[in-house]
């Protein structure tokens, strides 16, 4: 995510003098060039709202990161432990910004603790490391339940939900799965994959395609998740746990996982799934 995005920040400078001028103008017309100032405030105004997110995001990064937080992702994060001192610095940033800016809500209002908030944002953290530019959409709450859940969203004996994203509503994660997924590594991470939801969700269709893809590459990605869920369905097995082959949404999401979790192996047996994947989050993380 950007802290200060150059080209933003310039386009809503223009947009706010343009304002500005025409305020101006408009004032002088009507009442005389003495309450031309009106236009100046009013441009300043416009600017100081629409840069408020950013102008937030560089004061939460003027203050250290806490301590205890990087202890929970050296801890509990792989994919953070690899990285380089710079991109760690990276990391850290997005996971403050996230936590900043997403609301992270327990079932009922029951206590939720750091590191499951940590683990939120890091599996966020994770899929956008690649892309500076992406924005998270924060019109979703997230809510943490303790352990799985149901259809009707109890957490009865036999409920087997460790997630949930719709077209629009909230974001559920079972606190349990969620600390499990960052246990194992075995490719089944439901933080990473309710996040992917949200990516594919991007555009309000859950079709296996990212949201934001340029359209020059919608078409190969549309033939490529039809041909692996073709695939899926046809056989056991597999780098793609069997969850895969429920639709083309679930497809993503768990190729996703084995990406970030099993990235060598899923290299080494679908290439073609591996690049495409690569190439969207712009990361090599096998060769990481």
């Amino acid at each position: 995510m950007q802290i200060w995005p150059q080209r933003t920040a310039f386009m809503l400078r223009a947009i706010a003098a343009v304002v500005a001028l025409v305020v101006a103008l408009a004032a002088a017309a009507i009442h005389s060039l003495t309450a031309a100032w009106v236009g100046p405030v009013v441009g300043a105004f416009v600017y100081l709202v629409t840069t408020r997110k950013y102008r937030r995001r560089r004061r939460l990064l003027t203050a250290p990161f806490p301590e205890r937080w990087r202890d929970v992702l050296e801890r509990r994060v792989a994919f953070y432990r690899a990285l380089d001192p710079d991109a760690r610095r990276r990391f850290e940033d997005d996971v403050r910004i996230f936590l900043a800016e997403q609301r992270i809500f327990a079932d009922r209002g029951a206590s939720l603790d750091d590191e499951t908030r940590l683990l939120i944002a890091a599996s966020a953290a994770m899929l956008c490391h690649g892309m500076p530019d992406f924005e998270w959409p924060s019109l979703r709450d997230i809510v943490v339940y303790p352990r799985a859940f149901d259809e009707g969203y109890q957490t009865s004996n036999g409920a087997n939900i460790a997630g949930m994203v719709h077209a629009q509503g909230p974001i559920l994660f079972s606190q349990r799965e969620l600390k499990l997924g960052f246990s194992r590594g075995d490719g089944h991470n439901v933080g990473l994959h309710e996040l992917a939801h949200v990516i594919d969700f991007a555009d309000g269709r859950a079709d296996g395609v990212p949201g934001d893809l340029e359209w020059v590459a919608t078409a190969p990605w549309v033939a490529l998740v039809a041909r692996r869920l073709a695939a899926r369905r046809k056989r056991s097995g597999g780098v793609l746990r069997a969850y895969a082959g429920t639709n083309e949404a679930e497809l993503f999401a768990v190729a996703v996982e084995a990406f970030f979790e099993k990235p060598a192996e899923l290299r080494r047996r679908d290439p073609e799934l591996y690049a495409h994947l690569a190439e969207y989050f712009r990361q090599d993380t096998a060769g990481r």
